[in-house]
């Protein structure tokens, strides 16, 4: 399955793309270099290409500032390498929590599981490119949508449980997601100019 139809399938027609995720045997390794590592680049380097080139509205100055390149640059590439081991712990996780939930552990389907609900999330951040655009960042909840859908199918979660698991989910990706900006801000808190 190429990276394309399966974005396009998870955002199209979830229901009928996670029957035949769920036939297939791909393994870590392959997810991530075949799918996590094109989309994972969307977000820091949509906001690094944005904010070199037309910048964003600061609240502190209460003007338009702009990112050096080499600063603007170095803060994607953190957020890049940070956010592939972030998916992963989210994964974790959830593999961890799945028999809380009448699920089963398996990191593997967990990791599948979180890459495939993440897509529009990454997909949406590419409206960042656009000044004006990045309220669209909303589509990326669609993503909440295919968890649940998934959620049975990849960890056997029952379908009582899952809208909770989903809630339970949504709480680990939203947690994850601060502390990844945070150290992404100590590690290149991004020079302005």
């Amino acid at each position: 399955m190429s990276l394309i139809s399966r974005a396009k399938g998870l955002i199209l027609a979830p229901r009928k793309e996670w029957d035949a995720i769920t036939t297939e045997d791909v393994g870590i390794p392959n997810l991530y270099r075949n799918y996590i590592l094109y989309l994972a680049a969307i977000p820091p380097f949509a906001s690094f290409i944005s904010s070199w080139l037309f910048g964003f509205y600061s609240r502190a100055t209460l003007t338009y500032v702009h990112s050096t390149f080499a600063a603007g640059l170095w803060r994607a590439l953190v957020q890049y390498a940070l956010s592939l081991p972030a998916i992963f712990l989210i994964a974790f996780v959830l593999s961890m929590a799945a028999p809380y939930f009448e699920g089963e552990t398996n990191d593997r389907r967990a990791l599948t599981l979180a890459a495939y609900a993440y897509t529009p999330a990454w997909l949406a951040a590419g409206f960042g490119l656009v000044p004006g655009l990045r309220f669209l960042d909303f589509l990326g909840f669609w993503g909440v949508y295919i968890f649940y859908l998934g959620a049975t199918r990849m960890l056997g979660v029952p379908k009582d449980n899952v809208d909770v698991y989903t809630v339970v989910a949504l709480a680990v990706t939203m947690a994850t997601s601060a502390l990844h900006g945070r150290i992404v801000h100590l590690i290149a808190p991004g020079l302005m100019v």
